[in-house]
């Protein structure tokens, strides 16, 4: 799934600003500099987002994007 969020990430757009934000607190997480239940809820909030939605290029990338944040917040 962490492979999705690269992907993502490198595509642009809404999508892939959301993807890097949850790519940059994995990072965060894994070097310690956020607990897990922060790293969690940051992590749901990103799913959230009215913007995403708003913005999503197609339902096949929102799901994708979520999928890889759920399952990459459930890793920790």
């Amino acid at each position: 799934m962490i492979d999705n969020l690269y992907a993502l990430a490198q595509s642009g757009g809404p999508l892939g600003e959301r993807a890097q934000m949850a790519l940059m607190l994995t990072e965060q997480y894994n070097q310690g500099q956020i607990s897990e239940d922060e790293y969690k809820e940051l992590m749901r909030d990103l799913t959230r987002l009215d913007e995403v939605i708003d913005n999503a290029t197609s339902i096949e990338h929102k799901t994708m994007l979520v999928t890889a944040i759920y399952a990459v917040a459930q890793l920790a």
